[in-house]
């Protein structure tokens, strides 16, 4: 049985936890996100647990990055308690940028604080 706050066990690089209030944590996992080659879309794995059975939409938002494009695509939420998912992103050029995601649940705020918040930074070589 999943617990609100602990570690999610996924091969995804990021994590999504949704409370039965539809508050959203995300968070980094151990895992590595491989080579980001310019020119190519990359696909970046998250993983969805759904501690409180919500169904409706999970966003993703993000500020324009100079230089790269993401793919956010709007999760359907079934109400399973697991659910994979993901995002792309394609660099124009190498680059080196810093991406600030938020995720939300239901178009709510999220999780408390900044815990529906999370920064990657991400590498094209």
């Amino acid at each position: 049985m999943n617990h609100c706050c602990a570690p999610v066990d996924t091969a995804a690089p990021i994590a999504v936890t949704i409370n039965p209030e539809a508050r959203v944590n995300v968070a980094r996992t151990a895992t590595r996100l491989g080579e980001l080659a310019p020119g190519e879309w990359h696909p970046v794995d998250v993983t969805i647990v759904n501690d409180g059975y919500v169904t409706g939409p999970l966003t993703i938002e993000s500020a324009p990055v100079p230089g790269v494009e993401l793919d956010l695509p709007v999760h359907v939420l079934t109400g399973e308690p697991r659910q994979e998912g993901g995002i792309r992103v394609r660099f124009d050029a190498p680059a080196t940028v810093d991406v600030t995601l938020t995720f939300r649940a239901l178009e709510a705020l999220g999780g408390l604080a900044q815990h529906s918040t999370i920064s990657l930074l991400l590498r094209s070589s």
